[in-house]
């Protein structure tokens, strides 16, 4: 069984639903470090001196084993600034290397990748070196500097076999989530039911002041 990481997402090519039409690779996105929601997708346009433009995570609709999906061509705003900072956020890109530690200060090694939800709109857990999974359920924190864990327990080490019996991995990703049901446990790793979330009422990806793709 695959998870949905980051890592296997990006430069995917986007396609929109409407048109039919490809528009970019998926390049970043950015994410929501108390939520984990992810607000919106960097994308790139293909060739050499290629735009980069932003999507809001709504209106990305799949992201599939050889495409992602949006809604409309329209909803990607092309531009040629460089993506902005916005407090309490963080791009995927620039928060990959960052500590994962207990509260006792015992590091458990950087974040490398992100397991995110099939429809692009969440978090779900993180990727350290090494290849520990942190399943992000509340038990972890993720801060703008580290990343805090109440026990190192939590961390759990995926297989570097990924032709390995579905039965032993699928026991290993509900025990790093504290032993839950089945349904947690494919929301973690991305095979159940696409659940798309209402947009948050506060801040938008891409606008005057929260453009995913410019400081201006």
């Amino acid at each position: 069984m695959m998870m949905d990481t980051w890592k296997r997402a990006q430069n995917l090519q986007v396609a929109t639903l409407e048109e039919g039409a490809l528009v970019g690779r998926l390049d970043d996105f950015q994410f929501d470090l108390e939520t984990l929601r992810i607000y919106g997708w960097r994308l790139k346009s293909a060739g050499v001196f290629g735009r980069s433009g932003g999507v809001r995570a709504s209106e990305m609709n799949l992201i599939g084993r050889d495409l992602a999906f949006v809604r409309t061509e329209a909803a990607v705003e092309w531009t040629s600034g460089k993506p902005a900072a916005v407090g309490g956020r963080a791009w995927a890109s620039s928060y990959r290397g960052t500590t994962a530690i207990t509260r006792r200060g015992r590091s458990l090694g950087t974040v490398q990748d992100y397991v995110i939800d099939r429809a692009g709109q969440k978090v779900t857990g993180l990727i350290l070196h090494g290849g520990a999974l942190l399943p992000l359920d509340g038990r972890v924190n993720t801060g703008p500097a580290a990343v805090i864990v109440e026990s190192e327990d939590l961390a759990v080490q995926l297989p570097e076999d990924e032709g390995e019996e579905r039965t032993d991995w699928w026991n290993r990703l509900r025990e790093a989530v504290g032993g839950k049901d089945e349904k947690t446990a494919s929301k973690l790793a991305g095979t159940g039911p696409i659940q798309v979330e209402e947009e948050p009422t506060v801040g938008v990806v891409v606008g005057a002041s929260e453009d995913p793709t410019s400081e201006g």
